[in-house]
């Protein structure tokens, strides 16, 4: 095997891989009260009632969210199972919950996902309904609750999101792809934080690489400066 089809093989999943990805057990309590809230807006929508809201979330937001909870903030409803616990970092946590502006969640005695669990449900759910648009009934399914910025300086880049060009996806705006190789770990002030190392900002020459799909890969300094794969690549 040459060297190029041996580094490609390590770089990228196999078909196999990706199937065995897609039979992952997750929780679908998320995905199961967006559909019961897409069925309620389709009965609302006929009779003149106002459309669930779609929230908007800037990076700086959601960068906010990418740390253990401090006072009187709550773990991720997931507890022991939460995404950032296989997130290959020194020392794993749990997140705090995600929650959306002006969300009175926080007062509800049921917590939320964290935004890495979050994005792994929106993610697989994409990927069930894109390969298999049969399995749902509602043409405007909507799988999140939320969307995010891309193109704009100090947001994401398009080459890390999902951009669905498809109704039975259930997105209708551009949402981070769920990736556990895009953070690092960091201490400010003694409260344990994820840095989104490999999410890239648009519009800026970088020599880093961006994350790769569920890619056990150690983020070492080598690997980091190879140069970026293109958009084309990313989405093959």
């Amino acid at each position: 095997m040459s060297t190029k089809r041996k580094r490609d093989s390590e770089l990228y999943p196999s078909v196999q891989r990706l199937e065995e990805m897609m039979q992952l057990t997750y929780d679908k309590t998320m995905i199961d009260s967006l559909l019961q809230q897409h069925k309620a807006q389709e009965e609302s929508s006929s009779s003149g009632a106002d459309s669930f809201e779609l929230f908007c979330c800037p990076r700086e937001y959601e960068n906010s969210f990418l740390r253990e909870p401090v006072g009187s903030e709550r773990l991720c409803a997931r507890g022991k199972d939460c995404e950032a616990l296989k997130i290959e970092v020194e020392s794993p946590f749990i997140l705090r919950e995600f929650l959306y502006p002006n969300d009175t969640a926080k007062d509800s005695e049921s917590r939320s996902l964290c935004l890495l669990c979050r994005r792994f449900e929106i993610s697989f759910a994409y990927y069930k309904y894109e390969t298999n648009p049969s399995s749902t009934s509602a043409p405007n399914l909507r799988i999140s609750d939320h969307y995010n910025l891309v193109g704009l300086p100090g947001e994401y880049d398009i080459r890390d999101c999902i951009v669905s060009e498809s109704q039975a996806s259930g997105l209708v705006l551009p949402v981070v792809l769920h990736s556990r190789t895009a953070y690092t770990m960091e201490t400010i002030d003694g409260i344990r934080h994820l840095a989104q190392t490999r999410m890239r900002f648009p519009n800026v020459d970088t020599i880093e690489r961006g994350p790769f799909l569920m890619r056990r890969a150690a983020l070492e300094t080598k690997a980091a400066r190879s140069p970026p794969l293109s958009a084309a690549v990313l989405t093959s």
